[in-house]
């Protein structure tokens, strides 16, 4: 594959390796499994679409009994900085007393992990975690737990292993900065 791509009027340079995005997905899942060791079974929320590939991956490496259902959360509107308001739709199971995961595919202002806290603790859930394949803490509004986080970035434009710029670009299996 080539140093430098085009997507759409963006070009883009290969970030982080799918080699690395496997060894980490790899570790998360061993390290969720650990935190519901003593958990009979969890509900897992995946927030769609940029979350589907890393949740793929990550729940295959899980051991833990789940219930997987989807959520769609969605700030970007087709450009490359979040609109700052986050639209929830989806969510249609019981969730009272329930260990709730949520897949993120990536936390930059943090408003829409705590949307999706806010939706789940009206719903009087016996706990949330959170795991997000990447992170930009520099950018966060929110504090948000950096405890199962796969990378922490730059504040950069990525598309990638799910992630996407106008709904192109999500199939590379790594992740790409933009460099325009």
């Amino acid at each position: 594959m080539s140093s430098i791509i085009r997507i759409q009027d963006l070009r883009f340079t290969e970030y982080v390796t799918p080699d690395d995005i496997a060894d980490r997905v790899s570790a998360i899942g061993k390290a969720l499994d650990d935190r519901f060791k003593d958990v009979d079974s969890i509900i897992t929320i995946i927030t769609l679409k940029g979350a589907f590939m890393f949740a793929a991956d990550l729940v295959r490496k899980m051991h833990t009994p789940m219930r997987m259902e989807m959520v769609k959360a969605s700030s970007y509107k087709g450009g490359t900085v979040s609109t700052g308001t986050v639209e929830l739709s989806g969510f249609s199971e019981s969730y009272a007393g329930k260990h709730v995961l949520i897949i993120e595919d990536i936390v930059d202002s943090g408003r829409t992990i705590h949307a999706l806290q806010d939706a789940l603790h009206e719903k009087h859930i016996a706990s949330c975690t959170i795991t997000a394949l990447c992170s930009k803490p520099s950018q966060h509004d929110i504090d948000i737990s950096q405890e199962f986080v796969g990378f922490e970035l730059q504040p950069v434009f990525i598309v990638g292993y799910g992630l996407d710029y106008k709904e192109m670009g999500r199939e590379l299996p790594g992740i790409w900065r933009c460099i325009d």
